[in-house]
C-alpha cells in the first residue's frame, strides 16, 4: 500500500460524510427551517427582503463575482465549482441589458421557485447552509409573485393602427404628445413606412440590381425564405453565394434586445446596414458603396419626392434609406392568432390539445427564455445547456459562435439570441443551422439540449400544437394565407399636400 493510499482513504470517507450529511440536511431543513426576516406588508418591503435573500444565497453562485471555497471544492470533486459555473450560465444577478431583458430573469426565478428545482439536494450539500428554505421561499414570492409572473410570461401581441401615436413617435423619433398634436406629423411618419416597405422589396439595393430585403424574408413565407441558407448575389462560378446562418424571421424583428442571431447589430437600423455591404448577401463591400446605391436611388421619380418629403436636405443617404427601412419594419407585428385570443379571454380560441402543450411549455420552463408577447427575442442563450445541439446539425459545418463572434468574449461562446416564435411553423426550417426541418422534431431537440428530458410523443405532440397557434396576422389577414398582392405598397405619396406640384417640377 503506498503512502498516499490512506490519504485518498480519508479524503473519500470525509467526502462520503460530508455529502450524506448535506444531502440529508437539503431533504429536511426546507421543512424546519425559519427564516429570522420579517414578513413583508409593503410591495417596497417585499422587494428589501427578496434582495437580502438572493444576495445571501443566491449571489453566491449567480452574483457578479462568486466565489467558492477551495477546501469544499476538493471534497466534492469538484461539484462546487461546476454548479458556479452553471448558475453564470444561466443567469447573473446584474443583468446586462445586451445579454437579456430583466423580464427573463425574472421569468427564470418563478420558474424555480414555482416547481422548487433549485437548489437541488446535491447543491445544498456542497454549499452547506445555502438552500432555500420554505420560508425564503414565501417570502420571495411576496416580491416575485404569481400575478406577476403570468404577465411576465405570456401577453398578447399588440396590433399597430395608422392612428397609434405612439408607434409614430417611435417612428419620428418625437414625443408621443406631439405625434397626436400633429395630424401632419403622422402623415409623414406613415410616408417613411410606404418609402421602407418600396426599400425593403428594392433590388437595387444590390449590385446584380435581383436581392433585395424580402429575397431572403419574404412577407409570404413567414418573414424567411424557408431555405436552410439565404441565396445571396453570385459568386464567381455564376451560382448565388449562400449565408453562413439561416435567416431568421423579420416579422416581429423590433421587439428584438438585437439583431442578427450573433446580436452584431443593435436594432432594426444597423441590421438594414448589413445586407447591402455583405459581398454575399448583396454584393457591395465598403461604406462608400451606398454613394453607388444612391445614385440607383435617384433615378427613381417616387424616390424623388419621398426623400425630401421625409427627410428633408438630407436626401438619400446610407442614414435615410436604413432608417425607413427599419420604420417599415416595425410595423411587421402580427396580433390575433388563436393564442392572443385565447390570451385576451376566449377560452375557445386554443384546442384542449393546445392549452396541454402550453402548460407543458410552461412547466418545463420553456417559457423562461420564449416568454413575452413575441415568445423569445429577448435573450442570448447557450445552445448547449445539457447537450450540444449541434450534435442534431446534419450536413452543418460552418463555425458560428453565436454572441461571442460579435463580441469576442470566450464567456459568449455558443450563446446566440433566442429566436421568437410567433408564427413558427411557417418558418422552417429550424434553428441557426437551417438543418431541421419539421417543428416536431425542432420541440424535440429543444427538450434533449435544454431540459435534459426525452419527451413523450404526447408531449411532443402537444407542445407542437400549441406553437401552430401562434401563427398571427398581417393586415388582417392570416400570414398562412398571404399572396404577394397583400404585401405591396398602397400608399398614395401623389396625394400628399404638394407633391403633385414636385411631380411636375422634377419629371
Amino acid at each position: 500500500m503506498s503512502k498516499i493510499t490512506p490519504y485518498l482513504f480519508g479524503v473519500t470517507a470525509a467526502t462520503v460524510t460530508i455529502l450524506t450529511a448535506g444531502v440529508f440536511s437539503a431533504i429536511i431543513s426546507p421543512a424546519t427551517k425559519k427564516s429570522n426576516l420579517p414578513v413583508p406588508s409593503t410591495p417596497e418591503q417585499a422587494a428589501a427582503v427578496a434582495n437580502v435573500i438572493m444576495q445571501s444565497k443566491c449571489a453566491a453562485c449567480h452574483g457578479v463575482y462568486p466565489q467558492f471555497n477551495g477546501l469544499s471544492n476538493l471534497l466534492s470533486l469538484g461539484q462546487v465549482k461546476r454548479d458556479i459555473e452553471g448558475a453564470q450560465r444561466a443567469f447573473v444577478m446584474a443583468p446586462n441589458g445586451d445579454i437579456r431583458h430583466s423580464d427573463v430573469d425574472f421569468r427564470k426565478m418563478d420558474q424555480v421557485l414555482r416547481t422548487r428545482s433549485m437548489p437541488p439536494a446535491l447543491y445544498t450539500a456542497v454549499h452547506l447552509g445555502s438552500g432555500l428554505t420554505m420560508d425564503d421561499v414565501t417570502l420571495l414570492r411576496h416580491h416575485f409573485s404569481e400575478d406577476a409572473a403570468i404577465r411576465r410570461t405570456f401577453s398578447p401581441i399588440r396590433p399597430i393602427h395608422m392612428t397609434d401615436a405612439e408607434f409614430v413617435a417611435q417612428v419620428w423619433g418625437i414625443p408621443a404628445e406631439a405625434a397626436a398634436r400633429t395630424p401632419e406629423v403622422m402623415q409623414k411618419a406613415w410616408a417613411k413606412v410606404y418609402l421602407g416597405r418600396r426599400l425593403f422589396h428594392d433590388t437595387r439595393l444590390s449590385t446584380t440590381n435581383q436581392v433585395s430585403c424580402a429575397s431572403c424574408h419574404d412577407l409570404t413565407l413567414g418573414g424567411t425564405d424557408n431555405l436552410p441558407k439565404s441565396e445571396g448575389v453570385p459568386g464567381p462560378d455564376g451560382k448565388p453565394q449562400l449565408g453562413g446562418v439561416n435567416a431568421p424571421t423579420v416579422y416581429n424583428a423590433a421587439s428584438n434586445i438585437r439583431q442578427f442571431w450573433d446580436g452584431r447589430a443593435a436594432n432594426l437600423q444597423e441590421q438594414a446596414g448589413g445586407p447591402p455591404l455583405n459581398p454575399v448577401e448583396m454584393g457591395y463591400s465598403k461604406p462608400e458603396d451606398w454613394n453607388e446605391i444612391a445614385a440607383k436611388l435617384k433615378d427613381d421619380p417616387e424616390y424623388r419626392i419621398l426623400f425630401p418629403l421625409v427627410y428633408g436636405e438630407a436626401g438619400i443617404t446610407a442614414e435615410t434609406i436604413t432608417d425607413a427601412i427599419a420604420a417599415f419594419e416595425r410595423t411587421l407585428v402580427t396580433p390575433d392568432s388563436d393564442f392572443d385570443r385565447y390570451l385576451t379571454g376566449d377560452a375557445s380560441a386554443m384546442t384542449e390539445q393546445q392549452v396541454d402543450g402550453m402548460h407543458t411549455f410552461l412547466n418545463y420552463g420553456c417559457a423562461t427564455c420564449h416568454g413575452g408577447p413575441t415568445l423569445g427575442g429577448q435573450s442570448f442563450e447557450y445552445i448547449n445547456t445539457h447537450a450540444d445541439l449541434r450534435a442534431h446539425a446534419e450536413g452543418y459545418t460552418e463555425g458560428a459562435y453565436g454572441l461571442q463572434d460579435f463580441t469576442r468574449k470566450e464567456e459568449h461562446r455558443d450563446m446566440f439570441r433566442v429566436p421568437n416564435l410567433r408564427n413558427v411553423a411557417l418558418t422552417a426550417p429550424y434553428f441557426h443551422t437551417g438543418t431541421v426541418s419539421k417543428l416536431e422534431d425542432a420541440v424535440r431537440i429543444m427538450f434533449d439540449t435544454q431540459t435534459r428530458t426525452t419527451a413523450s410523443e404526447t408531449q411532443v405532440e402537444n407542445v407542437t400544437a400549441f406553437l401552430r397557434a401562434q401563427t398571427g396576422r398581417y393586415n388582417g389577414k392570416p400570414l398562412d394565407e398571404l399572396q404577394q398582392a397583400d404585401i405591396q405598397p398602397n400608399f398614395d405619396s401623389t396625394q400628399l399636400p404638394g407633391n403633385s406640384e414636385q411631380t411636375t417640377e422634377q419629371e
